[in-house]
């Protein structure tokens, strides 16, 4: 079977019917972007023998405001976002900042 991908076969796939299927039929990852700002990102491994998990919860309001942003810790402590999605964070500070500087129409100053 030839794995190439044929411009006809990735129009179809991206038909939008087809990829809304697509969408609909994967699964929610362990991290979850709950209501009023809160974040939770959960990590796993084995070591030695051991089932480690480390879930990571940020509760994030701007200006007073709950801030619901899909934020992602990985393994090394970085963090990514899915409104930055090409951007790695040292921070979740670091994080939001660059948020309300990508996105300032959504940080009104004069709420």
């Amino acid at each position: 079977m030839d794995p190439t991908i044929t411009p006809a076969d990735l129009a179809a796939g991206m038909a939008p019917e087809t990829f809304g299927n697509h969408l609909a039929s994967i699964k929610p990852s362990h991290d979850h972007m709950g209501h009023h700002g809160r974040v939770a990102s959960v990590r796993e491994a084995e070591y030695e023998g051991h089932k480690i998990k480390i879930v990571t919860t940020y509760e994030i309001t701007v200006d007073g405001r709950p801030f619901a942003v899909g934020l992602k810790v990985h393994d090394d402590g970085t963090l990514s976002c899915h409104g930055l999605p090409t951007y790695q964070f040292a921070s979740a500070v670091e994080t939001v900042q660059a948020l309300i500087r990508k996105y300032p129409k959504y940080f009104p100053k004069d709420r």
